[in-house]
């Protein structure tokens, strides 16, 4: 109002109305515009390219991720010829390891708006956070090569004796089990004379006389053995990055060169979902938050998690999803999940209980499949045929948290089971084996925000709060301009403009 000071009182009173409305509308703008600029802004860090934030958290990861891994220890295997027999398991574990992703051989699309890459996983052994002893602990199992020769040619009269007879004659295997270490079981690999007998001698037969097995290409067995340091074992990812539009940033668009998979039919056979580490921004959510799907390798299919609750990690108000008994259905009680058969005709399925996925034909022909820890969720068929299982929701949940507005992963905690259908399938060895689904291993991969990196989130989550209480304080400042305005337009100013009152003089 000091600009006004030499006006005349109207002019004053004009200059200071709208000054204090000027700064009022102002704040009103600021209010109502800011976040929507903050979004804007920080969209434009949402990409996955050299220089933002979110790329330099995925290329290197800022938290720690961690491998659990259980092994199942069949006790009771020697008895396995006895009336009513039923496997007895006993957990072994966890083995804790370190887990990093390094991500290689990145190659940007000409508009930066697909990044293709392969990632090295690389596992170091933490045997502070384990629980028995990784370098000399044993575990008996199943012969896996055994069992997936004989499902491998299940359906193959003309192979089928040879084979076996191949294996009885010259002593390739004497025993339908493994008796080994756990570190061979899982990362360093055993010396089966099956398996490189098999390899050998389908290296050397002409390719019309190949038997239908499909052996995996390692010189030993071990679930994990050749996946430490491997840059092609998870295979080929191609993801959006966000720079087309923020809600394709990390969203899978092409595993191994292709946008479905010969594994599964219909949308289970589709990619899509997250790799699960970098997630387009969910901005503002309103209402029932949607569904969210992880491609999983492992599966050679995305895994779709359900919404369930609001949580707080460091004081940051997250989203937590989880997996529900649609996840492993096999379209036993939902319809959407029935492409999960794996039958060569629609009509025989489903073919397995809900709870447990077939996986083989994406593990090398195993009869595997995939299922929550100690059949959480799954057909009481499972549970019943074996003992030493228990099930429980807070230790064996799939779950995911996300920060909604950034879609910042604040808690992972990601854990499937693996299990090998049992049956003889004709072999020899097998005869008297129990048709059972046979748990033998489980993992869990967990990883949690960081107080640091949370700090990080909070500021940036505070950004649009800060223009709102700024707009608070110069609307405030323009409405008291308002006030004292008004005040002078009615007092001061209005007597300065009015014609001086004459003096009353006393006349004698």
């Amino acid at each position: 109002m000091a600009c006004c000071s030499n006006c005349s009182p109207t002019n004053k009173r004009l200059c200071a109305l709208g000054s204090a409305t000027a700064v009022c509308v102002f704040a009103l703008g600021l209010g109502f515009l800011w976040p929507a600029l903050v979004w804007q802004i920080a969209k434009s860090e949402f990409v996955l390219v050299p220089g933002t934030e979110l790329y330099d958290n995925w290329y290197d990861p800022p938290i720690d991720m961690y491998l659990e891994l259980y092994l199942w220890n069949w006790t009771n295997a020697d008895d396995y010829r006895q009336e009513n027999y039923k496997p007895h398991l006993e957990q072994l574990g966890p083995y804790t390891f370190l887990e990093r992703h390094e991500r290689v051989n990145l190659t940007w699309s000409e508009d930066e708006d697909l990044l293709t890459f392969q990632q090295r996983r690389i596992w170091h052994y933490v045997p502070e956070k384990s629980v028995g002893d990784y370098e000399n602990d044993r575990v008996v199992t199943i012969n896996p090569v055994l069992l997936t020769v004989g499902y491998a040619l299940r359906n193959e009269p003309e192979f089928l004796p040879l084979i076996d007879s191949i294996i009885m004659l010259n002593a390739l295997a004497t025993s339908p089990f493994y008796n080994v270490l756990v570190r061979e079981m899982m990362f360093d690999g055993y010396d089966d004379n099956l398996l490189t007998s098999l390899l050998s001698l389908l290296a050397v037969l002409p390719p019309g006389a190949l038997p239908p097995i499909d052996l995996p290409p390692y010189d030993k067995f071990g679930w994990f053995f050749g996946r430490n340091e491997s840059e092609t074992y998870d295979g080929t990812f191609t993801v959006g990055t966000g720079k087309d539009h923020v809600q394709n940033t990390g969203v899978m668009r092409l595993w191994n060169g292709a946008n479905t998979t010969d594994y599964y039919r219909g949308r289970c056979g589709q990619v899509f979902g997250t790799t699960g580490e970098a997630w387009p921004p969910f901005g503002n959510l309103r209402g029932n938050p949607p569904n969210v799907s992880v491609f999983a390798p492992d599966v050679c299919s995305a895994v779709t998690l359900e919404y369930l609750d609001e949580v707080e990690r460091f004081g940051i108000k997250g989203l937590r999803w989880y997996g529900n008994d649609r996840v492993f259905d096999n379209g036993v009680h939902y319809e959407e999940t029935a492409c999960q058969c794996t039958a060569e005709d629609e009509a025989s399925c489903p073919v397995l209980d809900n709870g447990a996925m077939d996986v083989s034909r994406c593990k090398f022909g195993a009869p595997a499949t995939v299922s929550f820890p100690h059949f959480y969720l799954a057909n009481e068929s499972y549970l019943n045929a074996v003992s030493g299982m228990e099930p429980n929701e807070e230790e064996h949940r799939f779950v995911m948290e996300l920060e909604p507005y950034t879609g910042v992963p604040l808690n992972v905690k990601a854990q499937l089971q693996i299990n090998l259908n049992l049956r003889n399938y004709g072999i020899t060895l097998l005869n008297g084996i129990p048709d059972v689904m046979l748990p033998v291993l489980w993992f869990r991969q967990t990883a949690t925000i960081t107080e640091d990196l949370a700090d990080d989130i909070k500021l940036i989550l505070l950004l649009p709060d800060i223009g709102v209480y700024v707009s608070y304080g110069i609307g405030a400042i323009g409405l008291i301009g308002l006030v004292l305005a008004f005040y002078f337009s009615v007092t001061r100013w209005k007597l300065e403009g009015a014609p001086p009152i004459p003096s009353k003089v006393a006349i004698e």
